[in-house]
C-alpha cells in the first residue's frame, strides 16, 4: 500500500539523516494511516524522534487492536491501540505492556470525531420517551457498545429497542442511503466522506455520552519500561512534542504531513473533525476504570485492572 511505502520511506530516510544513527536504538512501532495516528506521522516527518536518539521501524497492521499480543509478548514495543476488551485481558492475564500516554480522548467541542451517524435521527428524537427500534451498526461487545449503553441510560431514551448489525466501513453508507439501518457508529474520516456524499449527519457524538472518554491510548512494552524507563522517556519526549504541534491545528504543514500520511485528500482533511488529543497527554483513567466495569458486568472481562495494573507512570 502507498502509505506504507512511505512510512517505510520516511524511516529509511530519518535513518540515513541521524549523526551516528547505527547507534540509535530501534522502536518497532505499529503506524497505521488513521488521523488518530497523527502524533507519530508530524514526529517522523519532523525528525522528533531522531532527535531523541531513536530510529522507528514502522510495522504496518490492518487495525490497532492486532497490536495487543505483540505489545505483550515485546515483539512490537510501541502503538496505539483502542480500549477494548481484549487490551484488559491481556494485562491481566500477564501481559507486560503498559498504557503510558493519552490518544484520542471524546471531548465536547464543535465537531464530533467519533460518533453515530445516521439519515435523520437527533438526540432530541431518540430521547424524547417514544418507543423505537433501532438498527444500528456496531460491535456491540465493544466500545460503541458501551456507548450505546450509555445513550439507553438517558433519561427519555429506556424504551429504545437496539437489534445490532455488524458491517464493514464501506458498507454502513449503502446501508444507511437504503434505509436498512438507522444508525452508524463512525469515526473520521468517514464521518466528513458520508457529510461530502450528503448520506445523512451525526445524531450522536461520542463525546455527549462520555464526555472526556478515552478512546485510544499509548502503549509501551516491557523493553520501553526497562532500565529506569530511559527509552520510553525519550520515546514519550518526542510523542508530546508532535502533540503540540498537533495541538495547532489545521495549519498548512500539519494538512501536508497528514494527507501524505493517510493518502486523504487535504479538502477532505480539513473538513473533517480532527480528533481532541490533550496536549499535556495524561490518560483519563476514570473513563477506563467505567468501561472496565461496564464489560466486567457483561463477563468479557476477567476482572477490573487498577489504574496501577494497566498504566506505567514515566517521569518526565
Amino acid at each position: 500500500m502507498a502509505w506504507r511505502a512511505w512510512a517505510v520511506g520516511l524511516a529509511f530516510c530519518l535513518i540515513a539523516a541521524l549523526p551516528g544513527a547505527a547507534r540509535a536504538e530501534r522502536v518497532k512501532l505499529v503506524v497505521l494511516p488513521f488521523l488518530s495516528q497523527a502524533p507519530i506521522f508530524i514526529a517522523l516527518e519532523e525528525g522528533l524522534f531522531a532527535e531523541e536518539g531513536i530510529t522507528i521501524e514502522p510495522v504496518a497492521l490492518s487495525s490497532s487492536h492486532l497490536a495487543v499480543p505483540g505489545l505483550m509478548t515485546g515483539d512490537l514495543d510501541a502503538a496505539i491501540p483502542q480500549a477494548s476488551p481484549a487490551l484488559f485481558n491481556a494485562v491481566a492475564r500477564g501481559g507486560r505492556a503498559r498504557l503510558v500516554a493519552s490518544g484520542v480522548v471524546l471531548a465536547p467541542g464543535e465537531c464530533s470525531y467519533a460518533a453515530f451517524y445516521g439519515t435523520g435521527l437527533t438526540m432530541a428524537e431518540l430521547t424524547s420517551g417514544q418507543p423505537r427500534s433501532l438498527r444500528i451498526s456496531a460491535e456491540p461487545n465493544a466500545f460503541e457498545g458501551f456507548l450505546v449503553d450509555l445513550l439507553r441510560q438517558r433519561p427519555g431514551a429506556e424504551r429504545l429497542q437496539v437489534s445490532f448489525r455488524e458491517m464493514p466501513v464501506a458498507a454502513q453508507q449503502s446501508a444507511l442511503g437504503a434505509g436498512a439501518l438507522d444508525l452508524a457508529f463512525l469515526s473520521e474520516p468517514w464521518v466528513a466522506r458520508l457529510d461530502q456524499a450528503g448520506i445523512g449527519r451525526v445524531a450522536v457524538g461520542g463525546e455527549h455520552l462520555l464526555p472526556g472518554g478515552q478512546f485510544t491510548a499509548l502503549m509501551f512494552s516491557e523493553r520501553m519500561l526497562a532500565d529506569g524507563q530511559a527509552l520510553g522517556r525519550r520515546f514519550l519526549r518526542a510523542y508530546r512534542a508532535a502533540l503540540a504541534r498537533y495541538n495547532a491545528g489545521k495549519t498548512p504543514r500539519n494538512l501536508e504531513i497528514l494527507a501524505r500520511a493517510t493518502r486523504l485528500p487535504p479538502e477532505l482533511l480539513a473538513r473533517a473533525c480532527w480528533p481532541s488529543m490533550p496536549v499535556d497527554a495524561r490518560l483519563q483513567l476514570d473513563s477506563l476504570m467505567t468501561y472496565q466495569q461496564w464489560l466486567r458486568q457483561r463477563q468479557l472481562i476477567d476482572r477490573v485492572l487498577t489504574p496501577g495494573e494497566l498504566v506505567a507512570e514515566i517521569a518526565p
